[in-house]
């Protein structure tokens, strides 16, 4: 996504053109939404002065932190789903699997790992690594 600072013709327009905002002719928009890109292609026919502001990486593996909170399994493809149930916690790895299995069309391929992808979750101590010797 790419966020840009739109800079009117008119320096003392305040108001809405196409549903961006603009105060003393100065205005944001962003090409996240389709209106957000229609209203972008309508400033550049128009000659207003669009200015980038932001650009977002490609995406990419990222640590839970860079998934926008909270995920939902149904808007995502598979790969993805899995990608980020290898990095979640315990805890949101459960909620992602009971959403994806209540899901109208639940996807076997990711519902069918369930007990896969917990058990990898589990920390190793509660499968008895921290009794081994225990008694001796």
């Amino acid at each position: 996504m790419t966020s840009y600072t739109v800079e009117s013709p008119r320096r003392d327009f305040t108001g809405e053109s196409v549903g961006v905002h603009f105060h003393k002719g100065t205005g944001q928009v962003d090409d996240s939404t389709k209106d957000g890109r229609a209203a972008i292609e309508y400033f550049r026919r128009q000659g207003y002065a669009l200015t980038p502001e932001t650009e977002d990486e490609p995406d990419v593996e990222e640590p839970q932190d860079g998934w926008q909170e909270p995920f939902a399994p149904a808007a995502h493809d598979v790969t993805d789903v899995l990608a980020y149930l290898e990095i979640a916690d315990l805890d949101e790895a459960l909620r992602v699997l009971d959403a994806e299995a209540a899901a109208k069309k639940p996807r076997t391929t990711i519902t069918g790992k369930r007990e896969d992808i917990l058990a990898a979750k589990t920390p190793e101590a509660t499968a008895g690594d921290d009794t081994k010797g225990a008694g001796q």
